[in-house]
């Protein structure tokens, strides 16, 4: 609604409904301060509305809100992200590791003359280790007991310890330990895992790429494996391989 001579910033509109007992009412819409002399001058104009309700937005259309380059209005931080708990997934093993032959005269202790006998555990994932190097192709692993007892130390040092990882902080890496065991190799690799059979333990390592390429290295003759009961999944599994 406009009068005569007003522009149209000043103009507003006006609704008239019919209130719930028959009376009129009237809604006025103006998108600024000047529109509203307009709707008190033609409101209030000819006496007949009693009284008028205003509704400003707040801040008023327009504004500008005053900026210092900071803001006083709380930064919520986004919602975690639900993280899914760690499965019986192996952890990523070092990758083969050269090593000079330094003129080693005593082979691999792989017999009796050890008094390290292997359990039912350990015969198992030894067995379907070589199952799988047999199936592609490859020779089967001989048992080094020297890399039995270092397994067996490094998965009851991870449960005693509360670690799950290659790098001990008893014994240092997998290659140290062998080092100081005397133990001397071309190559060797260290695959961990923890499961509540050796069953499940092994299927996780040949589903990862890293710790199924350590079971099927063609360069590796021997191998070592430690299964102690304990830990978050049951039982703590290690496999050292070691190439001569």
């Amino acid at each position: 609604m406009f009068f005569p001579g007003q522009s149209l910033a000043s103009a507003y509109q006006r609704y008239v409904l019919t209130g719930p007992v028959g009376q009129k009412i009237f809604v006025f819409a103006t998108p600024g301060s000047p529109g509203l002399d307009l709707i008190l001058r033609d409101a209030f104009g000819n006496g007949t509305v009693p009284y008028l309700i205003l509704r400003i937005p707040s801040p008023f259309p327009g504004a500008v809100e005053p900026s210092s380059g900071t803001t006083s209005r709380p930064l919520l931080p986004p919602a975690p992200r639900p993280v899914p708990e760690p499965g019986p997934l192996p952890r990523p093993e070092p990758q083969p590791s050269p090593q000079p032959p330094s003129g080693q005269k005593d082979g691999p202790q792989t017999g009796a003359e050890r008094d390290v006998a292997l359990t039912a555990e350990e015969k198992l994932m030894i067995e379907l280790v070589n199952k799988e190097r047999v199936k592609a192709g490859l020779k089967p692993l001989s048992v080094d007991l020297r890399l039995v007892e270092l397994a067996r130390k490094k998965s009851q040092d991870m449960i005693a310890n509360g670690y799950f990882g290659h790098n001990s902080p008893t014994y240092g890496s997998p290659f140290d330990m062998m080092k100081k065991a005397g133990i001397e190799y071309h190559t060797a690799g260290e695959n961990l895992a923890g499961a509540a059979t050796v069953e499940r333990a092994h299927e996780a390592l040949m589903a990862s790429e890293g710790h199924r390429r350590n079971i099927l290295n063609p360069t590796f003759t021997h191998i070592g494996v430690g299964v102690v009961k304990g830990g978050p999944y049951g039982m703590m599994f290690t496999q050292m391989f070691i190439g001569l």
